[in-house]
């Protein structure tokens, strides 16, 4: 059976994958050190209006953090009203408020232009970059521009006010403060997707097991996670990331019709044999060995398979994209 994406439910279009913070849960391992590359006003209509033509009506604006770059911002809102796509909200982290009044007269503009509701990302694991100051601005200068605030989570509010607002403070502080069964607790409190670095955050708390172990338990495909459209990803370099899968993508051109396999091995593997067919693939003809320590699920081998390739000069492939996201691990 080939591989379709036939229609799309909801989902977001990535702006940026550079980012104030290097959270250690982030599935697509923004961070300081990525690509300023912002996503134009161009390709934003085009990946709108392709999810307009599969059935989604609404989508949201992420990253990377999206404020980075107001202006970039202003011209996906542009994209997004020229094509008729809703804007559910647009996420960010905070990371770029300095001043009540200024963050207050650019939200004014950008809720002019059509920003309706800021979703503001509150975590211990932001917290290690983003003081709470600034969380707790960004939350005041929204309200006051009349943009509607989404506080994602805001629960995590009484862990973070256990410490001096005006500094960012690290994982390991919350580890110390609320002892070594934190990310447990942290899972427990939300919804995490274990993908990209929140592998080796939540690993001492979930374990990892030998390759063989995961192997024997894995499905005998990904079909139903590659074609999993309850949260898709569309991103600036034009790319849709097939479920939550970071690091892999298929042309957000050849969404509604089935994959070429010669063009995309690795994605049509996946989907006919699963782990099983892509490790067997990389073990054979490009002598990947597994790593000792193991691995937390399936995707976590998953990835680091698709890092050997990418070291093996796969990167050039369409679909491991992009390719600073292997650079990181």
């Amino acid at each position: 059976m080939v591989l379709t994406v036939a229609s799309l439910r909801s989902g977001g279009l990535i702006a940026s994958y550079q980012c104030q913070s290097a959270c250690p849960h982030c599935l697509y391992r923004s961070g300081p050190g990525r690509s300023p590359d912002y996503i134009d006003q161009g390709t934003a209509a085009a990946c709108f209006a392709k999810a307009l033509s599969l059935g989604a009506a609404t989508m949201h604006v992420g990253g990377g953090e999206p404020l980075a770059d107001p202006l970039g911002l202003a011209g996906v809102l542009a994209a997004a009203a020229e094509t008729g796509m809703a804007i559910e909200y647009v996420e960010t982290s905070g990371s770029w408020f300095d001043d009540a009044a200024e963050a207050v007269e650019l939200l004014s503009e950008l809720r002019s232009m059509g920003l309706a509701t800021l979703l503001v990302s509150i975590s211990p694991m932001h917290n290690g970059f983003i003081p709470l100051r600034k969380t707790l601005g960004t939350l005041a200068a929204a309200r006051a521009a009349g943009v509607a605030v989404f506080p994602w989570q805001e629960h995590f509010l009484q862990d973070l006010q256990v410490f001096d607002p005006d500094t960012p403070h690290s994982f390991a502080e919350y580890l110390h403060r609320f002892g070594a069964n934190y990310p447990a607790a942290v899972l427990g409190r939300t919804w995490v997707h274990l993908g990209g670095r929140a592998f080796d955050l939540f690993a001492p708390v979930l374990g990892r097991r030998p390759v063989g172990a995961i192997l024997a338990q894995a499905s005998l495909d990904c079909r139903p996670e590659l074609t999993d459209t309850g949260h898709f990803h569309m991103d600036l370099y034009g790319d849709y990331v097939p479920g939550l899968c970071s690091g892999l993508a298929w042309r957000v051109d050849d969404l509604g019709a089935p994959l070429d396999s010669e063009r995309y091995p690795i994605l049509t593997t996946l989907a006919e044999s699963g782990i099983r067919g892509l490790y067997d693939y990389a073990a054979s003809l490009e002598d990947y060995q597994a790593r000792p320590e193991g691995y937390v699920n399936k995707c976590e081998l998953c990835q680091d398979i698709r890092r050997h390739l990418s070291e093996r000069g796969w990167f050039e492939s369409n679909e491991l994209s992009p390719p600073e996201f292997y650079a990181s691990i």
